[in-house]
């Protein structure tokens, strides 16, 4: 099995509840683990405010993926 993690950003202000205002970002690495899942999905947090100016990371959860399935 494989593990896609997935955070969730929104423009500062807002909040994960407001998904309107947010945005699920899907890592196009896939980890073998839940727990190097976990390290990457940090990782990819730590990184939204360099690439989506105004947005802030208020989530992240890692995705088990069967054999042969890519996203979810």
């Amino acid at each position: 099995m494989m593990y896609q993690a997935v955070v969730i950003a929104c423009l500062i202000g807002t909040s994960a509840v407001q998904r309107d205002q947010c945005t699920f970002l899907e890592a196009q690495k896939w980890q073998d683990t839940e727990r190097a899942c976990q390290a990457h999905a940090l990782v990819l947090a730590e990184r939204v405010h360099i690439h989506m100016r105004g947005y802030k990371p208020v989530g992240w959860s890692c995705k088990p993926l069967p054999k042969g399935v890519l996203s979810r």
